[in-house]
């Protein structure tokens, strides 16, 4: 099991430096450093939303009526369950896939925590502008359909970064992409399948993949 272990890790590392080589413009190390300490962040923090969601939603009342107190404090309270929980779970799959690629950004997927941490004032989300099915379902469902894009196709990540290194002559860089972007697919997509109904940061950390979908990279190349 030990070897096995060493085995791995020696193959990430290699894996890592390899891909950094031939992607200078991204900063791989960086993004999986902020990845994984926002993660840590949000994780052991993830509890105070409750609290502070409460609190917001006595200072702005109901749908943002000052006057109705009761109606934004028990408003308040179940948008900082729903806060606690996407926060913190948010923080947790970052942990776990910090060394993984993600998405370029989270526009239009997934409801947008207010702000980038628990503590902070940010923006509140209207769910109702400019109706509830745009403002929210849309996005709910957004992130459902990523994460199953995701989760079920990430394998081809495989041979379409391997058909897009032969054909830029770096077969052996299509190789380590192309298990990279799989399986960091596969954790993206139960990240967004774990959570499509919870609040997510609005941004992600990690290095972008080169293609929005799993199989973009082999229906292009096939294409050409």
């Amino acid at each position: 099991m030990r070897k096995i272990l060493i085995c791995v890790l020696a193959a990430f590392v290699f894996l890592t430096f390899t891909v950094t080589a031939h992607a200078a413009s991204d900063n791989v190390f960086s993004g999986m450093g902020n990845k994984l300490w926002r993660g840590i962040v949000n994780t052991t923090t993830g509890w105070i939303e409750f609290p502070a969601q409460t609190m917001k939603g006595y200072k702005n009342g109901y749908l943002g009526n000052p006057n109705h107190k009761v109606g934004g404090v028990l408003l308040g309270m179940v948008t900082g369950v729903f806060h606690t929980a996407g926060r913190t779970l948010s923080g947790m799959f970052e942990i776990a896939g910090f060394w993984a690629a993600d998405h370029e950004d989270n526009d239009g997927v997934g409801l947008p925590l207010d702000a980038e941490y628990a503590w902070e004032e940010g923006t509140p989300y209207d769910h109702f502008s400019p109706n509830f099915e745009k403002a929210t379902l849309g996005p709910m469902s957004n992130k459902l359909m990523r994460g199953l894009g995701d989760g079920l196709g990430g394998f081809i990540e495989f041979p379409g970064q391997i058909m897009k290194g032969v054909k830029n002559k770096s077969w052996d860089i299509g190789i380590f992409k192309g298990l990279w972007y799989w399986y960091s697919r596969e954790i993206d997509g139960i990240s967004d399948l774990c959570t499509f109904p919870l609040p997510n940061p609005q941004d992600t950390k990690g290095a972008a993949f080169d293609e929005k979908w799993p199989w973009s990279a082999f229906s292009d190349t096939m294409k050409k």
